[in-house]
């Protein structure tokens, strides 16, 4: 087989990334945003949507210059200096640790309540037990064969299911809305399309799993060295899924809210209680044949996307030793498939032992979301480095990019702060402890230069995070007002800079 026919077409290019989207966010994600932000949710795909497409084009332009595996680790390794983007890179890393075993829980989860009688062994008071931990490991190893045998395979495997997982939905949502869809459903609750008020539709994106939903919009440029013509490819790739996706996710919130018994939301949002939503919705519509067809397929979306993960996450890895960020041994490449396998390996191992830390999809989605915002302010910080320092970006996609990417970074902070503070400690603490201990490794004859070095190069990006930890917790003391705000924008803006112009010690 020639090198060229051994890369997949356009059509596998897109479908990497909307097959990475679409997981188990579509089983779920309508249900929680309904939950948080009634029929507002609508909105709030629709903002998340153009937030994301924004990102896809800054990230196009990122990518035609620099047409590398797990580009979105690399990042800031590219445009500043791989201390500064190991913090990025560790985050992205860690996330996609968590989205493995999470879209494994996620099928067991809605497995659970196929066979009532099953039920308590496999997932009981909102958690999954430990027999539901092993069905879970199962479709965790199943992810690993696939990825073993590289992008080919995991490309024609996951055309297959991408299809499903465009078809399915899609249908069900229709099918739901002929069956059954009363439109004064979406004024039901307090007589008001924003029951809850602007702020719930930010905070659906982030703790119902909107944001997660959609950040497998970059799937396809971690792959961008195994694609064929990179500059046509990954621009049409990006933009085309996010618009693909939203279009499904769009369908089945509306589907999910308009077919409703209206008297479940005349008791208001927060007290809808189902564990397999939309087959529970389905049941009670008297849709038994598509209450069969959402159990089959909660087996196959999120594994569709736990696969695909797995093969990011490896390939991030892969690339995280060219800027010494990770162990040698991890940085060579298996000729026949043109990553590293072992990189494959100790991925699937660490996901594997996250698996027994986390118990319920929402818990995981939110916390998740948080290390997704960090490792995505490393977009526009980066791109605006590559734009106003390097200029070395020849292809530009958005007018006034550095603008945008300076608001996409406002609102990515805004993100980060509703995310909840009790997710940011965890985040912050795992992401400083894993710098650390690579601090330390940069010049191990000398650990207190070797901190200096590191710390010195990327010490904004910990300012930073500090700074929303604390913030975030004198807003649990002080009423949000818009001074409140104010001083939280001016504040992010002047750290934003100071982030894009940061520089290595070498260069202090």
């Amino acid at each position: 087989m020639s090198k060229s026919s051994s890369k997949p077409g356009l059509l596998s290019v897109i479908f990497l990334s909307v097959g990475t989207m679409i997981g188990s966010g579509w089983l779920f994600a309508a249900y929680y945003a309904s939950k948080t932000a009634g029929s507002a949710s609508i909105l709030s795909w629709i903002i998340g949507a153009v937030l994301v497409l924004f990102m896809a084009l800054l990230l196009s332009e990122i990518a035609i210059k620099h047409p590398v595996n797990g580009l979105f680790t690399r990042l800031i390794s590219i445009s500043h200096n791989s201390h500064f983007g190991f913090v990025t890179a560790i985050s992205n890393w860690l996330l996609g640790l968590i989205v493995v075993p999470s879209e494994a829980i996620a099928s067991t989860q809605y497995l659970a309540s196929m066979y009532p009688p099953l039920t308590p062994y496999l997932f009981t008071d909102g958690l999954i037990t430990t027999t539901g931990l092993g069905l879970a490991a199962i479709f965790m190893i199943f992810y690993l064969f696939v990825n073993f045998w590289g992008i080919r395979l995991l490309s024609k495997v996951n055309n297959v299911i991408t299809w499903v997982k465009v078809i399915v939905p899609i249908s069900v949502a229709v099918i739901i809305m002929i069956a059954a869809f009363d439109s004064g459903n979406f004024t039901a609750y307090k007589d008001s399309f924003m029951p809850f008020g602007a702020t719930s539709i930010f905070a659906a994106i982030v703790s119902s799993g909107i944001f997660y939903s959609f950040f497998g919009f970059q799937a396809a440029a971690s792959f961008t060295s195994e694609l064929p013509n990179p500059k046509r490819n990954i621009p049409i790739a990006l933009v085309s899924s996010v618009l693909i996706v939203l279009v499904i996710y769009l369908l089945l919130q509306v589907a999910f809210i308009g077919a409703l018994p209206s008297e479940m939301i005349t008791k208001g949002w927060a007290s809808l209680n189902f564990d397999s939503p939309l087959a529970q919705l389905a049941g009670l519509l008297g849709l038994n044949f598509l209450v069969v067809i959402l159990y089959a397929d909660a087996f196959v979306s999120p594994s569709g996307t736990g696969l695909l993960y797995l093969g990011l996450n490896s390939r991030q890895l892969n690339e995280m030793v060219k800027h010494k960020q990770m162990p040698k041994a991890f940085g060579s490449r298996d000729r026949a498939v043109n990553f590293s396998r072992r990189a494959l390996i100790l991925t699937f191992i660490c996901s594997f032992v996250l698996i027994f830390f986390f118990r319920n999809w929402q818990l995981i989605a939110s916390l998740t979301t948080t290390f997704i915002v960090i490792s995505c302010m490393a977009l526009p910080v980066a791109y605006d480095r590559m734009r106003k320092i390097t200029n070395e970006l020849p292809v530009k996609l958005l007018p006034c990019s550095r603008v945008v990417a300076f608001l996409i970074f406002l609102c990515l902070s805004y993100f980060l702060l509703i995310s909840g503070t009790k997710n940011l400690v965890v985040a912050f603490t795992l992401t400083f402890v894993f710098f650390v201990c690579y601090a330390l490794s940069v010049r191990p004859e000398n650990k207190a230069r070797s901190l200096i070095i590191a710390f010195g190069s990327s010490w904004g990006i910990f300012c930073y995070l500090l700074f929303v930890i604390l913030y975030g917790i004198i807003g649990l003391y002080v009423e949000g007002g818009v001074m409140y705000y104010v001083i939280y924008i001016i504040v992010s803006a002047a750290l934003y800079f100071q982030m894009v112009n940061q520089k290595s010690v070498d260069e202090i």
